[in-house]
């Protein structure tokens, strides 16, 4: 069957999976029949799409912050807020296949896995990326060099090449299978620290690369106003990969104020990406990597994740829809009416709506 057309300006939403509580990481398994979530209760939660049936695994003690499928389809690598990472059979398992008890001293933010499938690389809050056996879990390497937490990591399409992305707007360049160090990019504009604030805001809150390699992007903010609630100016950087050199600065149509958490590259060189929100509109954005205006926009709530399907032509969105608190904890006075905000998984057709057949 011939895949419809891409056409972003078209999205529209043609599916929704709901949870009871906020989840932050969600993605579709490498054959595409199923969608795995993880978030605030720490449980792991698998949809099968062909019918919704739904499994859930538990295994952390603690919100769960990562997750990152297997390239053959059978294993799913899960992390959380207390350096933890299980390896699950996510089709019928429910205990890990294995553990790795302090993968990271706090947060564990980000998990890939090599092109071949053979190693598992994390990163987080201790600023060392780790390189572990997938069939095992056992560390092969640990890469040292950042001066603050990673937030993000992505290999390069001919599996050569591993960034890092740090709270201070720093991207660091790896060789695969050696793991030395190559180079350094400069996204010193997502970062933020003014005399008056008490920590960095900002850093490379995303990374994704164009399937032809060519061109690297780095989501973030700039400008933050604050290191209370972190309010600032949502914008992309696309680099020249050969170069390493900024080609772009992205930014968005309407209002929001928060980070480019995910980005991904579609099949004919168009980005997407989602921001968070704070007190504005969050947004799915869609751009042509090399004009700084969005082609596109999607008002939606928070999303910190977005995943591409295999046909190319459905984008997972793991949407935060609020419950009425702008937190996730009950306040002192009418605790008994307070409800949690709860998660939509949405899936966007990057496809025009088939037209109604007459009746």
């Amino acid at each position: 069957m011939t895949a419809p057309a891409l056409d972003i300006k078209q999205a529209w939403t043609a599916r929704e999976l709901t949870h009871e509580l906020q989840l932050f990481r969600a993605q579709f398994s490498p054959g595409g029949g199923h969608v795995a979530a993880v978030g605030l209760d720490g449980r792991v939660h698998v949809w099968r799409l062909e019918d919704e049936e739904k499994i859930t695994l538990d295994g952390h003690r603690t919100w769960a912050s990562s997750l990152v499928f297997h390239p053959d389809g059978k294993r799913l690598f899960t992390a959380d807020y207390h350096g933890v990472v299980h390896c699950w059979d996510f089709a019928g398992a429910t205990q890990p296949m294995w553990t790795i008890a302090e993968a990271d001293r706090d947060n564990v933010r980000a998990l890939v896995v090599s092109p071949d499938g053979r190693q598992l690389i994390s990163a987080g809050d201790d600023r060392v990326i780790k390189v572990w056996d997938c069939a095992t879990g056992a560390p092969v390497t640990r890469i040292e060099g950042h001066a603050e937490c990673i937030f993000s990591l992505a290999i390069s399409p001919d599996g050569k090449h591993l960034v890092s992305g740090d709270l201070l707007g720093v991207i660091r360049q790896w060789q695969v299978g050696s793991w030395k160090a190559e180079r350094q990019l400069d996204a010193a504009l997502l970062h933020t620290r003014k005399d008056t604030f008490l920590a960095d805001v900002g850093g490379v809150r995303s990374l994704a690369f164009s399937s032809d390699g060519k061109r690297l992007a780095a989501g973030g903010m700039k400008e933050a106003k604050s290191n209370a609630f972190c309010p600032g100016k949502p914008i992309v950087l696309v680099f020249d990969w050969a170069s390493g050199k900024q080609e772009t600065e992205l930014g968005v149509k309407g209002k929001s104020d928060g980070p480019f958490n995910a980005l991904c590259f579609l099949e004919d060189g168009s980005l997407v990406g989602h921001t968070e929100i704070l007190h504005a509109a969050s947004e799915l954005t869609f751009w042509d990597p090399t004009r700084p205006e969005p082609l596109h926009s999607i008002p939606n709530g928070s999303a910190y994740d977005l995943s591409l399907h295999p046909d190319g032509r459905q984008l997972l969105v793991p949407t935060y829809v609020s419950g009425g608190s702008s937190g996730n904890g009950a306040q002192k006075k009418h605790r008994e009416n307070y409800v949690p905000n709860r998660t939509s998984l949405k899936i966007f057709n990057l496809f025009a709506r088939p037209e109604a057949k007459p009746e």
